[in-house]
């Protein structure tokens, strides 16, 4: 946000976007790794993870005992094929929390956050030779490919959150 100083007054004047003070970004989940981002099935516990949901059974198994994912609601219930963006929007970046990184565990982590004070900064402001002298290069690549949204993620759904994929796998 653009504000003058850390308060209630600026923050209302960002939102209300007066006097020169706004959101400049929003930051947030990756909606992939969301626990109910696809459509579930009760029957044999298939994500089912398809460009769309055609029918009411799963295409697995066919059992009824779909559980409908948020992503498959909107594309449900959506009346147009691309979303309204207004002018004035910030951009929005999804991120992918360094606890989702595989290997990447307490240790590490905290070897991170004792160098670069912040997840946000790890996150978006670290370069990637940075990160890789606390924890080594493979960890720092999977790091810069989720800030730049080439990491491969499969769904979640059904409760359970999504994941990284490795590469190769």
């Amino acid at each position: 946000m653009d504000l003058a100083q850390p308060s209630f007054a600026e923050l209302r004047l960002a939102l209300e976007r007066k006097e020169g003070r706004k959101v400049t970004a929003n930051f947030g989940l990756n909606p992939r790794l969301g626990k109910y981002h696809r459509t579930y099935c009760g029957g044999c516990g298939s994500i089912i993870d398809e460009a769309y949901v055609t029918s009411e059974r799963c295409q697995y198994c066919g059992s009824l005992k779909l559980v409908r994912g948020v992503f498959d609601r909107i594309l449900d219930i959506a009346d147009r094929k691309t979303p309204l963006v207004p002018a004035n929007r910030p951009p929005y970046h999804y991120q992918v929390p360094l606890e989702f990184i595989p290997g990447l565990g307490k240790a590490k982590m905290n070897a991170l956050l004792q160098a670069f004070g912040t997840e946000m900064n790890i996150l978006h402001g670290c370069g990637e030779a940075e990160i890789a002298s606390v924890v080594g290069v493979d960890l720092a690549a999977m790091i810069v490919r989720a800030r730049s949204g080439i990491l491969e993620l499969s769904a979640g759904g059904g409760g359970t959150y999504g994941k990284v994929v490795l590469p190769g796998k």
